[in-house]
């Protein structure tokens, strides 16, 4: 298991540790399931054990991994109720962002240029089929809207999230070549609606997109709904 990264770490900066274990994550560079050893990644960093440690306890408490007791630490690999249950949240979380946009006239003409300007890269990056990139994009895009309601514990919220939805959209974009064809479109779609101004049928349609993303993302990891 190699983390792919030529950044140099230092010891004392326990949060560089934790940053190049996430992104080897959320790029698919580590896979869910895959077993993670303290000594194996402290050697590939040249760093102690300490700081890796520290690294595998916040990533746990960031839904990335999970430690089994006399197994060992694992990358998360989420189950069906999990994966509905994340993009639920998501959903109730960015309904609420969208009133507060709406109710308080929040977006103006630069923000407006500057989620056009997401949605082209966006495009750009399904073209190149540069799957890490348009995970990004997508979240950032998703994010820009959340921080401009100006509710600091919504985005809070919403970012606790983030990296758990990054890891399951990066494994459904490489996936499923079809499914990036519905981001572009579920991006205008939400920005027709914001600027129609008509919040019960804007938090319908995101219900209904996160849903069915939810279901897409359970469909790619082969698993079940349990009644």
């Amino acid at each position: 298991m190699a983390l792919l990264t030529n950044k140099p770490v230092s010891k004392t900066l326990r949060t560089e540790v934790k940053e190049i274990i996430h992104d080897a994550i959320v790029s698919g560079v580590l896979n869910p399931g895959d077993h993670l050893k303290e000594t194996e990644i402290a050697d590939q960093l040249s760093v102690s054990r300490s700081p890796v440690r520290e690294a595998f306890r916040q990533l746990e408490q960031d839904g990335l991994l999970v430690s089994l007791p006399n197994q060992g630490t694992f990358v998360k690999n989420y189950n069906a109720k999990e994966i509905e249950e994340i993009f639920l949240l998501r959903a109730v979380l960015e309904n609420l962002a969208f009133e507060l946009l709406i109710t308080g006239n929040k977006l103006k003409e630069e923000d407006w240029t500057r989620l056009d300007r997401y949605i082209e890269k966006q495009r750009a990056a399904i073209d190149s089929e540069d799957y890490p990139q348009l995970t990004k994009l997508d979240m950032d895009f998703h994010e820009f809207l959340c921080r401009k309601s100006e509710s600091e514990r919504l985005v809070g919220m919403w970012k606790s999230l983030r990296s758990q939805i990054q890891v399951l959209f990066y494994q459904r974009f490489e996936a499923m070549d079809r499914i990036t064809d519905t981001v572009e479109s579920d991006h205008m779609a939400l920005l027709d609606g914001l600027k129609l101004g008509d919040i019960v049928a804007l938090k319908q349609l995101n219900r209904q997109i996160n849903a069915r993303v939810a279901q897409e993302c359970i469909e790619i990891a082969g698993l079940s709904i349990e009644a």
